[in-house]
């Protein structure tokens, strides 16, 4: 509707204006619904371009602002998208050329300045109710599938299939991409084999920078040491106890994407039914769990603020943050079906939590003896007060879920072994009770870095599964 009433605008416009001028390729009806462009006209304002595309045998219409067009040409990067607006100079057309073959569209501006768009162009940028591949174009073709116990074991022969030596052959991206297909998909993979040597650091370094460089934190510059001793010294409260199911460093506005954990060599005399147990569980599962159960207690995690605290020397961060966060809501992730495409990320991490200041409100315990005191709660205040119950409500379900043993992945990572896992999605937590014995290696990388090397993994094998 929006589309059609600037269209309909600027048509009013070139009638107080200017003549508008129409050009239609030679190409028959036939040929265009191969994928054709077929007419267009064009004033001052905007540009009506008529086409066909190759999955359609119906043409469409789509407006387009020259402003649009001039900003999208290679000749107009050395001006700002501001400045276009008040110089018509450089966004009104001079003329437009649809090619013989109807394929692509030739705009000359009037500063004499031009630029051919391909047909493809206009299908990516044509807008519609659904979103466009232009859109499209950002997100990976694997889609997440949400996993407990049963289903991801159904899949862990393929997690566990990437050896070390694979992973990082640079002459050879296809267990890379086999990985970060796993991570896209179910949030966690591994990789078996890594050196048995004294510099382990290194070892998960090489890992990690095959996929992007490595992420500073409040742990340090690169990778850091996993034991009972550095996460009591954080929150007491843990000590020489099971930490629960957490994402790492929710107190940071941007929080690490992923993590990596590195099972350390035996060392002599070491008992390997002592290892630690790993816990893992895809909280994405357990929301859509709570969506299904309580949506009024969903919504109520969509919104009521949890507070996060990390004070440790000289360091304080402070951030508070919703337990669920969707993506920007389209006409696809809306769908009951389609919710592994709504979800972005979960913010849940206990040892972090700080007291909530959401739902609190006054009592008015004295209005009766004291009626000009002004202590009546606020409309706002109440509906504070029952959107922290059905927060409580979902929390308590949320909980439920990732609690049950037949949601969690459990195993004693080998040694020499390595997990990676998505920080955002996967909780995860671990049984290191005994502060003098080091089992694990980790580090991060940031969210953008594995998107990045995705989406330019997933060009390189245009046909992979």
């Amino acid at each position: 509707m929006l589309r059609s009433n600037l269209c309909r605008g600027s048509r009013i416009l070139a009638r107080l204006t200017t003549t508008p001028r129409t050009y239609t390729s030679a190409a028959t009806a036939a040929a265009a619904n191969r994928g054709h462009i077929i007419k267009t006209y064009f004033n001052r304002v905007s540009t009506t371009i008529t086409f066909s595309m190759e999955e359609s045998s119906k043409p469409v219409s789509v407006c387009f602002n020259n402003v649009f067009l001039r900003d999208a040409s290679h000749s107009a990067k050395l001006v700002t998208t501001g400045e276009l607006y008040h110089n018509e100079k450089l966004t009104a057309p001079q003329d437009i050329q649809i090619s013989e073959d109807g394929k692509s569209l030739v705009v000359k501006w009037k500063d004499g300045g031009h630029h051919q768009f391909p047909l493809q162009f206009f299908i990516d940028y044509k807008g519609s109710s659904f979103v466009s591949p232009a859109t499209r174009k950002q997100e990976s073709r694997y889609r997440p599938q949400l996993w407990n116990k049963r289903i991801l074991k159904d899949n862990v022969k393929d997690l566990l299939s990437v050896s070390y030596n694979e992973f990082i052959d640079p002459k050879d991206d296809s267990k890379l991409f086999q990985t970060l297909v796993n991570l896209q998909k179910f949030g966690i993979a591994f990789i078996s084999g890594t050196p048995s040597s004294s510099s382990e650091g290194l070892t998960i370094q090489k890992i990690c920078e095959r996929i992007g460089p490595i992420r500073s934190t409040v742990h340090g510059e690169g990778t850091f040491d996993v034991n009972a001793s550095q996460a009591t010294s954080v929150n007491a409260h843990y000590a020489n106890k099971d930490l629960p199911l957490h994402t790492d460093l929710p107190f940071l506005e941007n929080v690490p994407g992923f993590q990596i954990l590195q099972s350390l060599p035996a060392t002599e005399g070491e008992d390997p039914n002592t290892r630690p147990m790993n816990y893992f569980v895809d909280a994405f599962y357990a929301t859509r769990n709570v969506r299904e159960s309580d949506f009024e207690a969903y919504e109520a995690l969509q919104i009521v603020p949890v507070n996060y605290i990390y004070e440790n020397g000289d360091k304080r961060y402070y951030q508070s943050k919703p337990l669920i966060e969707h993506h920007d809501i389209n006409e696809d992730n809306t769908l009951l079906g389609n919710y592994e495409a709504l979800i972005k990320c979960i913010n849940y991490s206990p040892p972090y939590q700080a007291p909530f200041t959401f739902g609190i409100y006054d009592k008015p315990s004295d209005l009766n003896n004291n009626p000009d005191l002004n202590l009546i709660t606020t409309p706002a205040k109440l509906t504070e007060r029952f959107l922290f119950k059905s927060f409580i409500r979902g929390l308590n379900l949320f909980e439920s879920h990732i609690n049950d043993f037949n949601n969690q992945f459990r195993l004693q990572l080998p040694e020499n072994c390595c997990v990676i896992f998505n920080n955002r999605r996967i909780l995860h937590a671990n049984s290191l009770t005994s502060s003098n014995q080091q089992w694990l290696k980790g580090c991060y990388f940031d969210s953008d870095t594995f998107k990045s090397k995705l989406k330019f993994l997933e060009e390189k094998f245009p046909h992979d599964k």
